[in-house]
């Protein structure tokens, strides 16, 4: 009797010590999953992420250990492209912002307050607007690397690599000054362009090799706009597929009757974050897939 006794004594002082270890662990699962974020898992090795942000661009290239932002979108999306990120990571490694206008850096202050940002890479161009105002005093009030595009320079982030292909000249223009960003994971690669326009498109065709600029994804200079993505630049690049992104009846027009003929003259299927929401691909570093959640 004694001894059954024992053990039910036992019994009732576990059951505290395994209540109370319960909820140790679930509150440190809701500190991970609503304060911490980067809760998702991916589905590959590595992801690219074509955010619906509207009318602007950003997009995000994720590894289970790096993460990598190409333009911010506008200011009128910046909360939910905020939350976007921190679904699946609380801090990037790199934030590359291809050039001054509203639609690409108006989302940098939200996620600047909102990440742990190490590193910003932009273009020495400045923009007498509020918007890139507020941008430069955070950038300066939370320490962020600032760090200056310079041509041919690459960086790296768990097999993410990125080579800055352009701007190669200032043309007195915001879009055709936009940086060009050469994305890679393994055997996969992407090309993300801003608002870079036909005469950015034509340099980079006389500098680099076309081994240099092709391409399984290309994102289309300034939202499919017929100003960019020449006949010429697509047929080089020569992508799997071709991203324009822009917002659901934006009254530019984007993207362009003449951006779709051009790509659909050489075979490139054209995704629209406008038609599709975001856009997601997937790769293992050798193959390159379209993922959508």
């Amino acid at each position: 009797m004694k001894r059954r006794s024992g053990n039910k004594t036992i019994k009732k002082a576990a059951a505290p010590l395994a209540t109370a270890v319960f909820i140790i662990v679930a509150a440190i699962f809701v500190w991970d999953v609503w304060i911490r974020g980067g809760v998702r898992q991916l589905s590959a090795e590595c992801e690219i992420h074509f955010i619906d942000v509207g009318q602007g661009d950003s997009t995000l290239i994720l590894t289970d250990d790096a993460a990598v932002l190409v333009d911010a979108g506008p200011t009128a999306s910046a909360e939910e492209t905020a939350q976007y990120i921190r679904g699946y990571t609380d801090s990037l490694d790199y934030m590359i912002l291809t050039h001054p206008h509203e639609d690409h850096i108006g989302g940098a202050v939200k996620i600047i307050n909102n990440l742990q940002v190490e590193n910003v890479i932009m273009t020495d161009a400045s923009n007498d607007v509020v918007t890139f105002s507020r941008l430069i005093d955070v950038i300066e009030d939370s320490g962020v690397r600032v760090i200056e595009a310079q041509v041919g320079n690459t960086y790296n982030a768990d097999g993410i690599k990125l080579q800055i292909l352009a701007p190669l000249a200032d043309f007195g223009d915001f879009n055709e000054y936009s940086i060009v960003t050469r994305v890679e994971y393994g055997e996969a690669s992407l090309i993300l362009t801003g608002d870079a326009e036909s005469r950015s498109e034509g340099l980079m065709l006389e500098t680099y090799t076309a081994g240099e600029l092709k391409a399984d994804i290309l994102k289309f200079g300034h939202h499919g706009s017929h100003t960019s993505s020449t006949p010429e630049f697509l047929a080089v690049v020569s992508p799997k597929w071709g991203i324009a992104s822009c917002g659901l009846n934006n009254s530019y027009g984007h993207p362009h009757q003449q951006t779709l003929e051009r790509a659909s003259e050489l075979g490139i299927p054209v995704l629209r974050t406008d038609e599709m929401g975001s856009i997601v691909f997937a790769t293992d570093g050798e193959e390159l897939w379209l993922a959508q959640d």
